[in-house]
């Protein structure tokens, strides 16, 4: 044998290996899970009907394909409504899910010593096109590392230092409130949503980076903030239940890497300029004047003990520093403008709901209108006497939560309904699925109606939620680090906009002749589509007009 027919041999050998090694350990796995889900349906324990080869993926088709088109993953998961929880096994796009619908369940989960921190392993391939640094972020880790990094950003989430971010907040509502004046001015149907990412975009780019992105008010965007927008149009290209095989195709992954190394570029150079602008602050207070997270992450980092000011950044600190900010970028910007949408839609759908609004915001903000963003700014504060708007936000995420809850399994934790039925939760994701937990009419009287009231009734009331039903940021330690700021946010929003405008949703208008099945999502025209968060579908299509409005005599 010569020398290039046993290069070619040894080559060809190593490749069949490469090959071989990860389809035999791919086949393994999904034996071991189809013998177990198996098992598990042997044994009685609540599923769809199980094959041995495909699991469920039959039936999670069977079920998508009784949806409108692109509707969220949630709607699938919400299938068995009879059941407080039940198994689900669609992979390889994900492991097996226990899914939970009852609160009752959901809370043993996030009470339990081990699990109640601890995220699966698979969420880092779903978040690495997004965070980049193979997905590792805070949502992903776990253990000590989760901690160093959770530590270095909470002191950015109290109260005054929020505080001081809202007037910075409030300047991009106003560039957003002229845009809906010309909008109003027009009288043209026209999509909202888009107008809120924008808005949350710029926000964003304040909270996270100290930049600004002036996607409201440019045509040529900051790079950092287009390079970010085009690496999560990458993620979410593809909106279905098979979303994840899209990560299949090689232009696309070469697509999504060399935007994310790009963007680590824009990321490292707006580093380096708030690193330098630290080191020459004057003071604490000049450091921490107008803070960002990455400022924050900047003051803890040149805290610890031994570290100066003139050090230079760890190249492993700068590699966690670009992938958490663009976790925080996608969670700030993602999140929270699909629940402007949702309380837009619901607000103006119900006008009840308007006029108690209104009458809580002349009580507190009086009869000026245009006042009310100067008051916001000069006492933050304020915000916390709009007992009914706060409300009003709780009861849009009830019926639209934007995200499900998850954690890991464990073979001590075995899940009990209140029947006393044991679910073991080994070899399986634990899916707290927030769409069938709001709606779920054992703990939600009347759970399809938009009723704000559940939240400011007392424990005496029919409507008063039980104990974790409400979950939309989670509970326990791995609960949503930037709650508290979504809520200034929103209600600041609606503070500035509720009473100044009407707005018409135009799903009619848009999809006049459509003919599709709209009994699997609650009979809802702006069901909720897949797209990072969930949003409501369509982009929002409405109509906005000067609403007239005069405030009453405050009280």
């Amino acid at each position: 044998m010569d020398l290039f027919s046993l290069l070619l041999n040894t080559c060809g050998g190593l490749l069949l290996v490469a090959i071989l090694i990860p389809s035999l350990t791919f086949l393994s796995k999904l034996w071991r899970i189809r013998c177990r889900m198996q098992h598990l349906q042997k044994i009685g324990k609540p599923m769809p009907a199980h094959n041995i080869v495909l699991g469920h993926l039959l039936a999670a088709k069977a079920t998508s394909d009784e949806l409108p088109p692109g509707a969220h993953g949630c709607y699938v998961l919400d299938g068995k409504r009879d059941l407080p929880a039940y198994y689900f096994d669609i992979y390889p796009v994900t492991d097996p899910l226990l899914v939970i619908r009852d609160p009752y369940m959901a809370n043993q989960a996030i009470n339990h010593p081990w699990v109640s921190s601890q995220k699966p392993d698979g969420l880092t391939e779903w978040f690495h096109p997004i965070s980049g640094n193979n997905g590792i972020n805070l949502f992903t880790q776990n253990g000590q590392e989760w901690k160093l990094d959770h530590n270095l950003f909470l002191p950015f989430f109290n109260n005054s230092n929020l505080d001081a971010k809202l007037p910075t907040v409030l300047n991009e509502m106003l560039i957003f409130r002229n845009i809906l004046r010309q909008k109003a001015k027009a009288g043209n149907l026209f999509r909202l949503e888009p107008l809120t990412l924008s808005l949350m975009n710029d926000v964003t780019g304040h909270i996270v980076f100290n930049a600004e992105l002036a996607n409201q008010t440019s045509s040529s965007h900051h790079p950092l903030s287009d390079t970010m927008l085009r690496q999560l149009a990458l993620k979410f290209a593809a909106n279905n239940v098979m979303a994840s095989f899209g990560q299949l195709n090689p232009v696309r992954a070469f697509k999504t890497w060399n935007n994310s190394r790009i963007l680590n570029q824009h990321l490292r150079l707006q580093i380096l300029k708030r690193t330098d602008t630290f080191r020459h602050a004057k003071s604490r207070d000049e450091q921490s004047g107008s803070s960002s997270l990455l400022d924050q992450a900047l003051e803890s980092y040149y805290s610890e003990p031994g570290r100066n000011h003139s050090d230079p950044l760890d190249p492993d600190f700068m590699t966690m520093l670009c992938a958490q900010l663009r976790m925080f970028f996608f969670a700030g910007y993602d999140s929270t403008s699909s629940t402007m949408i949702s309380c837009c839609y619901m607000i103006w759908k119900h006008p009840e709901v308007l006029a108690k609004l209104r009458a809580e915001h002349d009580a507190v903000f009086g009869r000026n209108i245009a006042a009310c963003p100067g008051m916001i700014a000069a006492k933050p504060s304020i915000l916390n006497s709009l007992p009914y708007t706060l409300a009003v936000i709780k009861e849009a995420l009830r019926l639209f939560p934007p995200a499900n809850g998850i954690r890991k399994s464990h073979k001590d934790l075995v899940l009990k309904d209140r029947d006393g039925n044991e679910y073991a939760t080994e070899g399986c994701l634990v899916q707290m699925n927030h769409y069938s937990i709001h709606r779920n009419p054992k703990y939600w009287p009347r759970p399809t109606e938009f009723l704000p009231e559940r939240f400011l009734v007392g424990p005496d009331d029919e409507l008063y939620p039980a104990k974790g039903a409400w979950r939309t940021f989670e509970f326990g330690t791995r609960n949503c680090i930037g709650q508290a700021f979504v809520f200034k946010e929103l209600k600041a929003f609606l503070a500035i906009i509720c009473r100044e405008f009407d707005i018409q949703e135009c799903y009619d208008e848009v999809y006049a002749g459509e003919k599709i099945d709209l009994t699997n999502v609650a009979h809802e025209k702006a069901y909720m589509v897949e797209r990072g968060s969930a949003h409501l579908r369509g982009d929002f299509p409405c109509k906005v007009s000067l609403s007239n409005y005069v405030p009453s005599e405050a009280q």
